[in-house]
């Protein structure tokens, strides 16, 4: 599932629980079942909102690099000077 249709998921799934909410008294035992049914696919929902977090964290700090190379070059430098680059 890519990042919009797994955002539009959760954000569908905390409504439903929203209003399931006021309902807890009603439930019986086999409604109490089927929700742990469904509470077991959270470990798989959270390991994907982590990765999804992670993959932005890495992309963020990628993008602040490149910026910061790009900057170290776009300077202007006096008519009459140098600029030597030397690697590492």
């Amino acid at each position: 599932m890519d990042e919009d249709g797994f955002e539009q998921f959760t954000m569908t799934r905390e409504d439903i629980v929203n209003q399931m909410e006021p309902l807890q008294k009603l439930m019986n035992e086999e409604h109490k079942r089927r929700i742990g049914e469904i509470l077991k696919h959270d470990p798989i929902i959270l390991e994907r909102m982590h990765s999804l977090k992670d993959e932005a964290g890495n992309w963020m700090e990628r993008r602040e690099s490149i910026r910061v190379q790009q900057n170290a070059y776009m300077h202007t430098h006096q008519l009459d000077s140098y600029f030597i680059d030397k690697r590492k």
